[in-house]
């Protein structure tokens, strides 16, 4: 007999507001209904969750040079957005000891692929989707996974999600957006995948991931 189990990243902390390891601010980023930053608000949540930041909001008042090339890259990308290929260059950049995996474009089985494993390393990974009949392409923070756990295997079939254009997770308590990419009864990969928050459910596709190693935790600055 299986049962539904949620693995998280290493570093998330669970409970009534999502935090990290060693942070006392809560993860999530909340994206504004204006702007084009979805990538950033996802690498905050990462930065914060390694403990390179202490908490994403107050980096339009630090002065520290990683705070500073954060708010200065927010304002460049603002209006257009940023792709996975820049986002790679500008961590290297920062120089904060994280390293990238990259899926610039791929298909959604390709995609659901490169997740799956970056997940399995403990890697944290922003991934790209988009709304079936559209082209918008949305950001979103992958950390973790539901699945089925049979005989002591783990068997993935869901991305757990922090979507910056979301409200804090709290309805939906670990995450504030699931995406079902399986189903649950034969584990064949879904044509679409349904993505569900709190207020929509949408049919969407995987188009992309950069996965993002952070090593052990630091304490934030």
């Amino acid at each position: 007999m299986g049962f539904v189990i949620q693995r998280f990243h290493q570093l998330i902390r669970p409970g009534v507001y999502l935090g990290a390891a060693r942070s006392k601010h809560a993860v999530h980023s909340q994206q504004s209904r204006l702007d084009s930053a979805c990538v950033m608000h996802c690498l905050l949540m990462v930065l914060q969750i390694a403990g390179v930041i202490d908490d994403a909001s107050s980096i339009t008042t630090r002065r520290r040079r990683i705070e500073a090339m954060l708010w200065r890259k927010t304002t460049e990308i603002f209006l257009k957005g940023m792709t996975f290929s820049e986002l790679a260059t500008f961590i290297t950049d920062l120089d904060c000891e994280a390293h990238t995996e990259l899926l610039e474009r791929g298909s959604h089985r390709n995609a659901v692929k490169f997740i799956e494993h970056e997940l399995s390393r403990e890697r944290l990974v922003i991934c790209s989707w988009r709304e079936v009949g559209t082209l918008h392409n949305h950001a979103v923070l992958a950390i973790g996974a539901s699945g089925i756990e049979c005989n002591q295997r783990f068997t993935p079939g869901a991305l757990l999600l922090l979507d910056p254009a979301e409200g804090p997770p709290t309805a939906m308590g670990t995450c504030n957006a699931q995406l079902d990419y399986a189903s649950w009864e034969s584990g064949e990969l879904r044509r679409y995948a349904r993505y569900t928050t709190a207020s929509e459910t949408l049919s969407v596709v995987l188009n992309g991931a950069i996965s993002i190693e952070v090593g052990q935790p630091k304490r934030p600055p």
